[in-house]
């Protein structure tokens, strides 16, 4: 792919950009508060933001296009679900949370249940978040391999090692004001190119439009009776409220933010400015896969290869690369619309990975040591200090083990969906008990709490294996985190345990 001057000039600024405010707003970390929650002095607004970097990224910057190149906007209808949920976030969880004035969101669980269900809760965070957070860094380092022609697996490394740069200098005030800014540009990126295909295809966009319409590719809402219709309407309304109230609420990446604002209400205010802003984002994106399939319909002379075709991730990525056109500073852009999603789809990962491994296993072992030892005021500052270069340690480490996993995953097609498929097993298991513990007083027991988690996990795990070897009994993947909730949260309150919430 052959940049322009004015292309290289702006990639460029964009880096020096971003290690520019990761490195402003990331210094003085005197401490994991301000590692991991910034001092609580983030403003609502930026959270807001970093969110949808972290969310949309990657995935929605290349796989959103994508699926409505292949099909339609049947993606659209999740967003019903998605604004729902994080509903019940802001009335449920956050509340909760700030009353627990908790680091990590499973500290609450240790305070209403115990360390049992706090641990498998923090492990299968861990786990779910390694998964998803290494498919998103696949997702976007595919785009940049096929742009400039690179080798994926040194492109992997690359967005990792930047990432994991400035993540382990700032912690969570780098995290989210990088992201805010990475947000900005992606969303301009995405806003300029959609500008491109009205003015290049031929006729206007009522016109445009209209071909898209006839052609089925604006097709929306699907209804039915199949409850195993993985496109109905009230399926994915269903399944995509209790992913999203799982994602946002119980999963330390994203909710970590959240929790970094000063008060209650404007940790709820970040989430609701999210909720709003994500509609007309998710459409910005259907509409560039639509129009790029009607902008290849309309040029005889233009074809897709067929590794791309085969491979509808890489569509939009090879749209960048051979049909915008060099030296305007439009594909400069776009290219650093495509770095943006990589960097905010890793980075925060990173810093919830890290802020668990330490808030959730480091200090309640550190705290059974001191029980057995008198320590003074100078062997606690040590202790702080040791924690601090443990969290850094840490988001080196993790930001590795992130990177294996993308390219363990480099042969999947479709990695939007799988993604969701990946998360249902273990979303469901997570949301059920953190609902038992806002909802009820003196339902649920430690250990048992553990044993409904754990058995949610297997449950889904049969039936995923059951369903690729037989076809006689097929639940549809949406269903899953739907299940691993509902099961965990009924068979868990069949139990008592500690009485009360914490204050």
């Amino acid at each position: 792919m052959m940049l322009g001057w004015l292309d290289f000039v702006v990639v460029g600024a964009y880096f020096v950009a971003i290690l520019a405010v990761g490195i402003w707003f990331g210094r003085r970390e005197g401490s994991t508060y301000d590692y991991f929650l910034g001092g609580k002095r983030q403003h609502w607004l930026v959270v807001g933001l970093s969110i949808i970097a972290t969310e949309v990224s990657a995935l929605t910057f290349i796989s959103v296009p994508a699926d409505s190149f292949q099909g339609d906007w049947n993606y659209l209808q999740m967003y019903a679900g998605a604004f729902l949920g994080r509903i019940l976030i802001v009335l449920l969880l956050l509340p909760a949370f700030y009353g627990g004035a908790v680091t990590t969101v499973y500290e609450y669980l240790g305070q209403r249940f115990g360390p049992w269900t706090r641990t498998t809760a923090s492990l299968m965070f861990i786990a779910s978040r390694i998964i998803g957070s290494g498919i998103r860094l696949l997702a976007a380092s595919l785009a940049i391999a096929v742009v400039f022609g690179w080798r994926l697996e040194w492109v992997v490394l690359g967005a990792a090692a930047v990432a994991i740069a400035y993540t382990t200098f700032g912690g969570i005030k780098a995290i989210i004001w990088t992201d805010a800014l990475q947000a900005v540009i992606f969303l301009g990126g995405g806003v300029a190119v959609l500008a491109f295909l009205f003015l290049s295809i031929p006729g206007t966009c009522v016109e445009n439009l209209s071909t898209a319409y006839n052609a089925g590719k604006l097709h929306t809402f699907t209804w039915g009776r199949d409850l195993n219709n993985e496109k109905l309407f009230w399926v994915l309304l269903i399944s995509a409220t209790v992913q999203n109230c799982a994602a946002l609420g119980v999963d330390q990446d994203l909710t970590q933010r959240m929790l970094t604002c000063p008060d209650l209400r404007r940790g709820q205010r970040s989430l609701l400015f999210n909720a709003v802003m994500g509609l007309p984002i998710v459409c910005l994106f259907l509409l560039i896969g639509t129009m790029i399939s009607v902008y290849y319909g309309t040029q005889q002379s233009l074809s897709l290869p067929a590794h791309v075709l085969d491979h509808s991730d890489r569509v939009f990525p090879h749209f960048i690369a051979h049909v915008l056109p060099s030296g305007y500073g439009l594909k400069g852009l776009l290219v650093a619309g495509i770095f943006a999603a990589s960097m905010s789809s890793l980075d925060s990962a990173l810093g919830a990975l890290s802020s668990t491994a330490v808030t959730d296993f480091y200090r309640p072992f550190m705290a059974r040591r001191r029980r057995h030892a008198e320590t003074t005021s100078s062997q606690t500052e040590a202790g702080a200090m040791k924690e601090l270069r443990l969290a850094r340690f840490l988001t080196f480490f993790f930001g590795l083990l992130l990177a294996v996993v993308a390219l363990s995953f480099a042969g999947h097609d479709r990695l939007l969906w799988e993604v969701f498929k990946w998360v249902g097993l273990i979303f469901g298991a997570m949301l059920g008990v953190f609902l038992l513990g806002v909802t009820t007083r003196t339902r649920g027991h430690d250990h048992f709490n553990t044993a409904s988690m754990l058995s949610s996990i297997a449950i889904l795990v049969v039936i995923k294996l059951y369903q690729e070897h037989a076809s006689t009994v097929y639940i549809a993947w949406p269903w899953w985190v739907v299940i691993g909730t509902a099961w965990t949260y009924g068979l868990a309150a069949c139990f008592s345990g500690r009485h009360g919430r914490p204050r």
